[in-house]
């Protein structure tokens, strides 16, 4: 979920995978469902305005899937986090979160 880099600087504990009081069989059916779910058809019908974000390093999704999600969403842009893995959004919280807000901002 993390470089070691990130992780040496923010020593734990970690809820990239959830609240960790929440229940077994909880916790069994998400990732169930991640690992089950699958979009693929149903993307070239989204109508909303699209970001996607990812990290480089991603070792849980290749980084290889985001022109792939991109060219099936109409309009969708992209930006990749350099040297980021899966928890992007925490190591690279300065860069996501004004992303995030001018994206929101432009498209509400």
């Amino acid at each position: 979920m993390y470089t070691p880099a990130w992780r040496a600087a923010h020593p734990g504990p970690y809820t990239t995978l959830g609240d960790p009081r929440m229940p077994p069989h909880a916790r069994r059916g998400h990732l169930q469902a991640s690992n089950r779910h699958d979009a693929w058809d149903a993307l070239p019908r989204i109508t909303a305005p699209t970001l996607i974000l990812h990290g480089d390093q991603d070792r849980l999704t290749p980084a290889a899937n985001v022109p792939l999600l991109a060219s099936r969403i109409p309009n969708a842009r992209t930006h990749i986090f350099p040297g980021a893995r899966h928890a992007y959004f925490q190591e690279c919280r300065s860069q996501a979160g004004p992303l995030v807000a001018d994206f929101l901002q432009a498209n509400t």
